[in-house]
């Protein structure tokens, strides 16, 4: 009897320590929260493609492929650099006040951007509908997406997953709502989509009380721009990979070649969970490790991230590569089929991904981002040496094979750079 309750004991008492593991582990809560925002984009474009068909999704895609090179300016400037200086002491709220301030700002002229972008797609009945909702789709990716690094950036990782949370259930509710009103459209997808990242971005609120000085404005502006104008350029070279691939593509083929590029990279999205949930921890602690203990701190912690994290990403690639037509016909349909060579040409590209971006962390924690620039840039010039050739060769099975080129230059460019940058430093 006393055995049995000694066992007991001691399993509650297992049990109790790992749910207080997994309550305070951000890594965790990280991951979810990346498995949420994957997860509803692997949904979204399933439910995309088979409301809308081929063509029209294709036109959702190009959509996408637009707000994502705007949104990615953002992320540049503020959202990134601000996990490289929240990394460095603790931050008032003053700080982050400021923040919000200044990604308000973004949202409004990025949804603007998005929705001047929208008159470039051929839509036969108008494009006022289109406009409107890419601008409240682009303003609430902005927003929502800065919220959850903002609250990440605190330390508050669980909030950062209810925010999350909020959003899915939002945009199922108003999904259903809209569709039962509306019917399936582009424009009802972007609007769901935007207005359900709006609502659930509400914790920027409680950042807008906070009263700033001048000389503070002042001061995070310019260590943003320091850190974040070099990033900006990598953006804006870096348009000739996945997204202006894609539009160039759409342009040229047709919508179709648009849909098939982002098939795959919707079939690739459990791994892109693991990857992306990297971009909330990742940046914040290695900019700790080599403010705390130095470069040989922040080589190994990057080290050790890289070996245990390529592993499970090439696993998955190779599934997704083996079983690419069967993947394709069971999410998106038969029409989709024909995609299969297109995704297993992308499926290729993560593991090199994955190492160009812990190679790109080191240099943005050690201050080194002109090579970033330089890597892209290089990479870009590649991209749009091959891209013409190889679409009209191949069509989209060409337009696959000139977004990995590019990913392979810039990978090859950044890893090189980081290793001049860590011998700099240790001969300093």
């Amino acid at each position: 009897m006393a055995t049995t309750t000694v066992v007991r004991t001691g399993l509650r008492a297992t049990v109790v320590q790992g749910v207080t593991w997994a309550w305070s582990n951000a890594w965790l809560w990280s991951a979810g929260s990346q498995a949420l925002t994957s997860g509803l984009s692997l949904i979204t474009s399933i439910i995309a493609a088979r409301m809308l068909g081929v063509d029209r999704f294709g036109d959702f895609v190009l959509m996408q492929a637009g707000v994502q090179v705007l949104v990615g300016l953002q992320s540049q400037l503020i959202s990134s650099p601000m996990a490289i200086i929240a990394g460095e002491r603790k931050r008032s709220r003053h700080y982050f006040g400021a923040i919000t301030r200044a990604i308000l700002i973004m949202a409004l002229l990025i949804g603007a951007a998005a929705a001047a972008y929208s008159f470039t797609l051929n839509r036969p009945g108008g494009h006022t509908a289109l406009a409107l909702a890419s601008f409240i789709f682009a303003a609430g990716i902005v927003v929502q997406d800065a919220t959850k690094r903002i609250l990440f950036a605190l330390e508050r990782p669980r909030s950062a997953f209810l925010c999350e949370l909020l959003r899915q259930i939002l945009f199922f509710g108003f999904l259903v709502i809209a569709y039962w009103r509306f019917g399936a459209s582009t424009e009802m997808l972007l609007v769901c989509i935007g207005l359900s990242m709006i609502i659930a971005a509400w914790p920027l609120l409680l950042f807008l009380r906070k009263s700033l000085r001048g000389d503070l404005r002042r001061a995070i502006a310019f260590r943003h721009w320091k850190l974040g104008s070099w990033l900006m350029l990598v953006v804006l070279v870096s348009m000739a990979h996945e997204q202006f691939v894609t539009i160039f593509a759409g342009a040229w083929i047709g919508e179709q070649a648009a849909a098939g590029l982002r098939s795959a990279q919707v079939l690739l999205g459990p791994m892109l969970v693991f990857m992306s949930s990297l971009e909330n921890i990742v940046p914040r602690r290695a900019a700790g490790h080599f403010r705390s203990r130095g470069e040989a701190a922040l080589s190994g912690y990057l080290w050790r991230i890289l070996w245990w994290s390529e592993l499970p990403v090439i696993l998955v690639c190779l599934g997704i590569i083996v079983y690419a037509r069967e993947l394709l016909v069971l999410f998106f349909g038969q029409s989709f089929a024909t995609f299969a060579p297109v995704v297993s040409i992308i499926a290729m590209g993560p593991p090199i991904i994955l190492a160009r971006e812990l190679a790109s962390t080191y240099l943005r924690a050690t201050g080194q981002t002109f090579g970033i620039f330089i890597a892209f840039t290089a990479s870009s010039i590649a991209t749009l040496a091959v891209i013409y050739p190889l679409v009209g060769q191949f069509s989209e099975t060409g337009a696959a094979m000139a977004i990995n080129v590019g990913h392979g230059v810039s990978t090859i460019f950044v890893i090189a750079a980081a290793l001049k940058a860590r011998r700099a430093i240790r001969s300093a």
